[in-house]
């Protein structure tokens, strides 16, 4: 008499799960909220069109130039900078009340790490109010300040141009290099740690910093006269790429809140 086979129990295939930190089970899945082609608006064509018009006035209406784009505290570049990272500033804090975030201490630390680098650079750009309200540098202040400002970043190299350097590097590495290692290996967006790499769609911004760093390099050992301070334009839009990280950022946390939630009715 033949024996009756016992039925096998399919099993589950395991959940998809958005790259978080916290789950150190995969798989995962790539964020669906990185911006797209009908957000090209803010992170293509806006970033190019005013790259393309400082470099015009620098080259072609040298006065437009130094009395509107790059004085300082009030000139666009500068003052769209301190904007820039009071936005970023915000964006940052606002995620840093969020239980989600705090249940995540390393996700919680970037955050953290974010907001207190755009609160410095803002205090910085303006001289903690200086260029606001414009009072006189202490004496004792006078004397280690290259400028003659409040500020921090005019005293020691280890305050200004350290920190800058690993910026430029960041967006190096993360605007250009990851993207297009991304392109060839794309289990990169599918990784425990995706949420921090930033998406292909910041390559344009990364691109003008990279721009104005090259205009920077070139006038240095040419000597030329031409277009004054490229490195208002490269500050600009290294704080331009911080705060459109944090933007997707904000929005890939949001979306891992919104997947998990679905999945276990809870945050």
């Amino acid at each position: 008499m033949a024996k009756r086979k016992t039925p096998r129990k399919n099993k589950q295939a395991p959940r998809v799960s958005l790259p978080d930190p916290k789950n150190a089970t995969g798989p995962y899945r790539a964020f669906a909220s990185d911006p797209g082609w009908n957000e090209a608006w803010w992170w293509l064509w806006l970033p190019v069109l005013g790259a393309g018009l400082v470099f015009l006035a620098g080259f072609l209406a040298p006065r437009l130039y130094a009395d509107w784009i790059i004085p300082e505290g009030y000139g666009v570049l500068e003052f769209g900078q301190f904007m820039i990272m009071i936005a970023a500033f915000v964006i940052a804090v606002r995620l840093l009340f969020d239980p989600f975030v705090r249940a995540r201490p390393f996700v919680f630390a970037v955050t953290f790490l974010a907001a207190l680098s755009s609160l410095y650079v803002a205090g910085e750009e303006m001289s903690w109010g200086q260029h606001f309200f414009h009072w006189n540098t202490p004496d004792y202040w006078v004397g280690v300040n290259v400028d003659d400002e409040t500020n921090l970043h005019k005293t020691h190299d280890i305050f200004d141009k350290i920190p800058r350097v690993t910026l430029e590097l960041g967006v190096l590495i993360g605007g250009l290099l990851i993207p297009l290692a991304a392109k060839f290996k794309p289990h990169l967006r599918a990784m425990r740690f995706s949420l921090f790499f930033p998406p292909a769609s910041l390559v344009p911004i990364a691109l003008c910093a990279l721009s104005f760093k090259l205009l920077d390099e070139i006038r240095a050992k040419e000597k030329f006269q031409a277009f004054e301070r490229p490195s208002e334009g490269i500050e600009f839009y290294l704080y331009l790429f911080i705060l459109a990280f944090l933007i997707v950022f904000s929005r890939r946390i949001g979306e891992l809140k919104a997947d998990q939630g679905g999945a276990s009715g809870k945050d």
